[in-house]
């Protein structure tokens, strides 16, 4: 029996060669993929921008839908003048109770001085 010597280094030179190329391309995966890592946190951070100014934008219309508009403007000048012919006809009726007060009083004090 002659013995036979296994010989595994061209089986090491292929391990050794397949371990750097696998290192090698797990490398530039990392280069690769840290780029979109880094899109994704801006764009998850975006999101949550856009998220926050939807809301303060739905606030806002809110906001502006409790506004008097023309219409509304209008309907209270209407109003304002009526009121404001409704207290001319009143300070027309208090004249002549402005005067009667006026008599009575004059008639008070002519009576204290006798």
């Amino acid at each position: 029996m002659q013995g036979n010597i296994l010989d595994i280094s061209p089986a090491v030179v292929w391990v050794i060669a397949l371990s750097q190329l696998l290192t090698f391309a797990l490398t530039v995966w990392n280069l690769v993929s840290s780029g979109s890592r880094a899109n994704a946190k801006t764009l998850e951070e975006h999101g949550r921008k856009l998220t926050h100014l939807e809301t303060r934008v739905k606030t806002v219309e809110l906001n502006l839908d409790e506004i008097p508009e023309r219409e509304d403007f209008h309907s209270l000048e209407l109003q304002m003048s009526k009121l404001q012919g409704t207290m001319d006809v009143l300070t027309e009726r208090m004249r002549p109770l402005a005067s009667i007060t006026e008599r009575m009083q004059e008639l008070m004090l002519e009576q204290n001085r006798k």
